[in-house]
């Protein structure tokens, strides 16, 4: 992946994690993201129109309900945080996705979202995914996260 577009990547994943759930993340090689025997979940969507392609967000488990209560503003041991967990990854995709596009293409192109959907997947699907072109590492405040775009 050309240098320029993983710096606009970094850019786009970093700023929606600061300013959307309040956690900050840092670019490192996905060597670096050990292969843990926790359970992941996968984010998932596909684009359409000027362009088309997918892009994927995968977190540790554990990740999910901090991310739902810094963007819901609401006690990490609230009951209500592990019920809206998943929903709250989709839309931190849905708005990486958007931003990326617009950094991409301009506000001027029209592209069509598919809904987000969220898949467990376990370590070996996880390593699989740190090998596969188009994947950028993240540690995101001590979580391991990976973000996989293919552009078409």
């Amino acid at each position: 992946m050309e240098v320029e577009r993983i710096v606009l990547l970094e850019n786009v994943f970093c700023d929606v994690f600061e300013n959307l759930a309040f956690m900050f993340g840092e670019l490192v090689d996905t060597s670096e993201l050990t292969n843990s025997s926790t359970n992941h979940v996968r984010a998932k969507m596909d684009f359409s129109g000027a362009r088309t392609g997918q892009v994927m967000l995968t977190v540790p488990n554990e990740m999910c309900p901090e991310i739902a209560a810094n963007v819901l503003g609401i006690d990490p041991e609230d009951d209500q945080v592990q019920e809206l967990a998943g929903d709250a990854l989709k839309e931190m995709l849905n708005i990486i996705c958007g931003q990326l596009l617009t950094e991409l293409e301009g506000h001027d192109k029209v592209f069509n979202l598919s809904v987000p959907e969220i898949q467990n997947i376990d370590s070996s699907e996880w390593s699989s995914l740190l090998n596969k072109e188009g994947s950028l590492g993240f540690i995101v405040d001590e979580y391991p996260a990976i973000l996989y775009v293919r552009i078409d």
